[in-house]
């Protein structure tokens, strides 16, 4: 058992190596200008790969501490790679007449009229084909909007497109008029049907006498004839005068 798991952390470094410093745009990743990349982004990546799934953020970690921290680098919610660079995005690249993007359903009604815009420094990433557009895209919305960009009329309206790799293109804004994509209301979710509440009552409940701690009902019976309870005998007067008669002639 002990040697499966060095045999599947030993892998895990392996591949950590590949995707942060040889190929990160094949998985769909773009590192900043120093190469970091979410953790989060990350696991989220390999778990489309076959063999990956049950991989989580904190054995990335771990598996960095402890086997390979002169591979890599973490940084609170970022890694790298400390041996090797990945590639830089190549800038002025001219793509495909059309390319593709997968967006939040939820999303697509705002940005079918205000466009695309990059943000937090962050750059739109646009694929070449509509699979790996939708592969990028359930990573943030289990069903996501496709959308193609027309890539040569957003270049003619002032947009400047960068390539990283053979699958990806990057750009800081597309204009609305530049994508196409489904009507909202064939995409939009249902809403969530509303049930009635029920009326609340107009005063305050009063709780029932039995679920009261230490409480009885009190019965008409135990009104009129008390001595029926258990405890309580009958006193008849008649009954007392005969008893108290005989006890003076007793004496006497």
């Amino acid at each position: 058992m002990a040697r499966r798991q060095d045999h599947k952390e030993t892998g895990l470094v392996k591949m950590l190596a590949y995707v942060l410093g040889v190929a990160p745009q094949e998985f769909g990743l773009v590192p900043d200008d120093q190469g970091w990349i979410s953790v989060k982004e990350l696991t989220k990546a390999l778990h489309e790969e076959e063999g990956w799934s049950g991989v989580r953020e904190s054995m990335i970690v771990d598996a960095v501490n402890r086997l390979a921290p002169d591979q890599f680098e973490l940084d609170e919610k970022l890694i790298r790679s400390r041996t090797r660079t990945p590639p830089r995005p190549r800038p002025g690249v001219e793509p495909p007449p059309h390319i593709f993007i997968g967006l939040r359903r939820r999303a697509w009604p705002v940005i079918m009229d205000r466009g695309l815009e990059a943000r937090n420094d962050i750059p739109l990433v646009l694929a070449r084909s509509e699979e790996f557009a939708l592969r990028l895209g359930r990573r943030r919305d289990a069903e996501p909007v496709l959308v193609t960009v027309q890539a040569q009329q957003a270049m003619d309206m002032g947009v400047m497109f960068s390539g990283l790799g053979e699958k990806l293109f990057l750009a800081d804004w597309i204009p609305a008029d530049c994508l196409m994509g489904p009507p909202v209301q064939e995409k939009m979710p249902p809403k969530k049907s509303t049930k009635p509440k029920p009326d609340k009552p107009a005063g305050p409940i009063m709780p029932s006498p039995e679920s009261m701690p230490g409480s009885f009902i009190v019965q008409q019976n135990d009104v009129e004839k008390p001595y029926k309870r258990k405890g309580i005998e009958k006193r008849v007067k008649w009954k007392d005068d005969r008893r108290k008669g005989r006890r003076d002639k007793s004496q006497d």
